[in-house]
């Protein structure tokens, strides 16, 4: 009996010493887990961890509200855990992040510089498999914060290589990427062959890093577009296509709407933006009373802020208008380029035009440089002339233009009376208009030479004109444009 009991009892103890071991052993699992985790993510850089174990065993690990810092970048995430089937490999199983949360604050570089990335060593990742998904939420001043749910898919393949796909989408946005990553050498090659971008509720957004003028554009339209490239060495190669179409910009500052844009672009670097070939196409640009249609360029850029128009032509005031290849800074508004037009309506131009004392008919070639800056529009030195072979007229209604100097008692001084007072027409055989000449005296900007005869052919009244213009031209022409586009004065 007594040697019963004594079997009873020492079975009861074996059996709590097993229940506390198995206890302490969990307890020890959650703790070195803790550990395990916490090592993970120091050797990466992380700093500022938190997390809680739940649950720990030999097949399962879950961690709960898991946050840290990376390089000064906030990471968190609801539910981290841990899967593995086979508890007796050196494989930590299959990684699974749940409702992961990463903000992302937009900067102006030239007044927050990114922080410095700490060097983190080499990456090991003891996994089966990744799962990931969350959200990373975009942040810019004055703007609500914009949601991108993603998600994250990699598994290991030959030797220390990993391959992945990730998806983006949001309102107004989708994507789609794959990739390699090799462990060794901390390279990764991506592919992202589908990019959708609605740019509507994104252009607030893009204005915080694009080079925009003062902020002032608003643009919609449908991008789309794809990349490739290589991340290596902390540097980034690769290439691109992105196409623009529907596309609209307004300056209400500047008062200048464009409709119809249609844009392609073939990135050569990534990394420095860089632009073999690019083309864009717009339909109609209104600013005032000047309208500008089937505008076409071809360009190349040194990067986003640096583009190189090599040809563009539009149509205008009835004729066609070509610009000599320029240089364009989108940043600083400003435009200086040449431009050479061809069959220019002259009725149409005079129709722009603010109390100008004359009516005409015709058609002008020239060639005239035009400089748009903050301070305004200034015309360079340049011409205009009747197109050879057309047919001119011009009605001026301007007492004393023809015989301001003249005699009342000269054969011509009745005539010329009725040309200035619109009585008589003038057919035009020459018309040249010199637009600041190099050789015209300080404050002269434009030379006018003018010669006809009456279009009733019972007068006989040769007449030649030269007139000066003094004070800035852009103020006489207006080119029909909104109040809130000054002339410049200055050279």
């Amino acid at each position: 009996m007594n040697l019963t009991l004594s079997r009873s009892r020492l079975l009861m103890s074996a059996l709590i010493l097993a229940v506390l071991l198995l206890v302490a052993a969990v307890a020890a699992r959650l703790f070195l887990t803790g550990l395990a985790f916490d090592a993970v993510l120091k050797h990466a850089g992380a700093s500022e961890i938190r997390f809680e174990v739940t649950q720990a065993s030999l097949w399962q690990v879950v961690m709960k509200d898991v946050g840290f810092l990376l390089d000064l970048q906030p990471f968190t995430a609801e539910r981290v855990s841990l899967e593995r089937a086979h508890w007796w490999t050196p494989s930590l199983g299959s990684l699974r992040v749940e409702s992961a949360r990463v903000p992302i604050r937009l900067h102006d570089p030239a007044r927050s510089p990114a922080p410095e990335r700490k060097p983190a060593g080499a990456v090991i990742l003891p996994f089966e498999e990744i799962s990931i998904d969350g959200q990373v939420v975009i942040q810019a001043d004055g703007q609500a914060d914009q949601a991108l749910t993603v998600t994250i898919e990699a598994r290991p393949g030959p030797g220390k290589i990993w391959a992945g796909s990730a998806r983006v989408s949001a309102p107004g946005l989708a994507g789609r990427g794959e990739g390699t990553y090799d462990l060794a050498s901390e390279a990764l090659v991506f592919r992202v062959p589908e990019l959708a971008l609605d740019l509507k509720p994104w252009a607030a957004f893009a204005q915080q890093v694009l080079p925009l003028p003062e902020n002032d554009w608003t643009v919609e339209g449908q991008v789309s577009g794809s990349l490739e490239g290589r991340w290596a060495d902390g540097a980034l190669t690769g290439t691109g296509r992105v196409s623009w179409r529907d596309g609209r910009a307004t300056s209400t500052k500047q008062a200048i709407t464009a409709t119809g844009i249609e844009a392609d672009l073939e990135l050569s670097d990534l990394a420095q933006l860089v632009g073999k070939a690019g083309t864009v196409r717009i339909r109609e640009v209104q600013t005032g009373k000047l309208t500008l249609s089937a505008l076409a360029a071809d360009f190349t850029m040194a990067g986003m802020d640096h583009l190189t128009v090599n040809h563009a032509t539009l149509e205008t005031l009835g004729g066609r208008v070509t610009a000599e290849p320029f240089r364009l800074v989108p940043s600083q508004a400003e435009l200086d380029a040449v431009f050479r037009v061809e069959g220019i309506q002259v009725e149409q131009v005079m129709a722009l035009t603010e109390s100008l004392p004359a009516k005409a008919t015709g058609r002008v070639n020239g060639r005239v440089p035009v400089r748009l800056t903050k301070e305004g529009l200034r015309l360079g030195t340049g011409w205009l002339g009747l197109m050879p072979g057309v047919q001119a007229e011009i009605e001026f209604n301007a007492k004393g233009l023809l015989t301001g100097g003249a005699s009342a008692g000269t054969p011509t001084f009745a005539v010329l009376q009725k040309i200035e007072s619109g009585l008589l027409r003038l057919r035009i055989s020459e018309l040249r208009l010199d637009i600041r000449p190099t050789d015209a005296p300080e404050g002269r900007s434009a030379q006018l030479h003018l010669k006809g005869e009456p279009v009733d052919r019972e007068v006989k009244a040769p007449v030649i004109l030269d007139l000066n213009v003094n004070g800035p031209l852009e103020k006489l022409i207006n080119l029909g444009m909104d109040s809130r586009l000054s002339v410049g004065t200055k050279p």
